[in-house]
């Protein structure tokens, strides 16, 4: 598990494609070099003419592809610079990621460094005694620079479609959906226990996570692995995306084991599991819901004044959210029929992300009337899609909120269109299968 975080840290690092393409260009400029000065083969008479230049020809080039490159890689840097003042400033900071792991961005930035060391290097290997023989490396700085040139246009296009907060929010949500997916697919392959039941076998030995930080994965597969191959029962009462401290108790071993081997057991339990000081959205949904959320937040700000953009991301959680509302609160276990081994997952609790969720949009949004409509059509939305107990969750928020909001408003037209949207909640009371 630590080689598979050094690996998404690398993988994700702002400095992976621009080193990673600098050295292919030194070895592309290594061989050219080589070819040029014959040391490898003498390969004219295997090029067509028109590809090979003389050598102050190509020196000209060369100089000219270094300019441009490094004129390009300084506007790029520049332009970076400001997308990231504006997500600050507009969205959040931190959506500032998602742009610097974008990987037109980072690959762009790679070509750009790469093609300047690619032509100060074959310049420097220019030499006077070689300048009357004709040689490829000019050639190449021109296929270069035009290669560029394209990727310098797709970094524009995805610049300009990355400060659009719709374009933003959409590849959120899109993310979001993807992990609220794989999890769901996960958890449906288990069954499903009570709370009551879980925590009425006891607390068992404690596990403490031993450091600080957000919980970033989890591997479970080999946590059940772990659990078959010591034959002990493992509860987790914390979720990916939750913050612990190094004696906080995230579970217990509910097997009696000695505590020699106990204590064992929970360090082979910390190589299953990473803890960061940041959060990570690999499968962590919430921590792309909350991004949605602080996007909204921005936009009901004083200095943005924006509810338009405010409703989007509104309708964007709602359907977020509803993919939740079929899941129940309490645990999954993993086990295996004939082994005493088993694994308890705890599940998301609907009503905590509601109010995690809507709380704060509805603290700085209430002052405009259709951003509270929006949620209130989220809500509804949510109870459409609720079974259970759920959905008695979802109108108790409702409820809740429409309580507000007869406080606030005054207007009666406000008081009309809030009643009427509330109404059609309560309507799904009486016939869940309207909608």
């Amino acid at each position: 598990m630590r080689i598979k975080q050094g690996y998404e840290k690398i993988k994700k690092s702002i400095w992976l494609y621009p080193v990673a393409y600098s050295i292919l260009a030194l070895m592309l400029a290594a061989v050219v070099v080589l070819l040029d000065n014959g040391y490898l083969f003498d390969m004219r008479p295997y090029l067509p003419s028109f590809l090979l230049t003389s050598g102050s020809l190509a020196k000209s080039v060369l100089g000219v592809v270094s300019s441009a490159f490094i004129t390009i890689t300084t506007f790029t840097f520049s332009t970076t610079m400001v997308v990231l003042s504006i997500y600050m400033s507009e969205f959040s900071p931190r959506v500032v990621e998602n742009f610097l792991s974008d990987e037109r961005t980072m690959k762009s930035f790679g070509i750009f460094v790469s093609g300047f060391i690619y032509s100060i290097t074959c310049m420097l290997f220019i030499r006077e005694e070689f300048l009357t023989k004709p040689i490829l490396s000019g050639t190449i700085g021109v296929i270069y620079i035009i290669f560029g040139l394209f990727n310098f246009i797709l970094f524009i296009n995805s610049v300009g479609k990355y400060i659009q907060a719709s374009n933003l929010i959409n590849r959120l949500y899109s993310h979001a959906q993807e992990v609220i997916a794989t999890y769901k697919k996960e958890i449906n392959q288990y069954e499903f226990v009570s709370k009551i039941g879980v925590e009425a076998q006891g607390p068992g030995y404690p596990i403490k996570m031993g450091q600080n930080g957000y919980i970033q994965q989890v591997d479970y597969e080999q946590l059940f692995a772990l659990a078959k191959q010591h034959t002990i029962v493992i509860r987790l009462d914390r979720m990916i995306g939750q913050f612990v401290t190094n004696d906080a108790v995230i579970g217990g071993l509910l097997s009696e084991s000695p505590k020699a081997e106990s204590s064992e057991i929970i360090d082979e339990m910390h190589e299953l599991m990473l803890v960061g000081m940041r959060r990570t959205e690999d499968q962590d949904f919430n921590f792309s819901i909350q991004k949605i959320v602080e996007v909204a937040l921005r936009s009901l700000s004083p200095g943005i004044n924006d509810p338009n953009t405010a409703i989007f991301c509104i309708n964007s959680l709602g359907l977020l959210l509803g993919e939740l509302c079929t899941l129940k609160e309490g645990y999954v276990v993993m086990k295996e029929k004939g082994s005493e081994a088993k694994v308890y997952r705890e599940t998301y609790n609907l009503d905590r992300m509601l109010r995690d969720t809507f709380l704060q949009i509805i603290h700085y949004g209430q002052g405009d009337v259709y951003v509270m409509l929006a949620v209130l059509k989220a809500y509804y939305h949510l109870t459409n899609e609720a079974r259970g107990e759920n959905k008695e969750i979802v109108k108790k928020q409702a409820k809740h909120l429409f309580d507000r909001l007869l406080k606030k408003y005054e207007d009666s037209m406000e008081i009309e269109m809030m009643t009427e949207a509330y109404e059609k909640i309560k309507e799904l009371e009486v016939n869940p299968s309207m909608g």
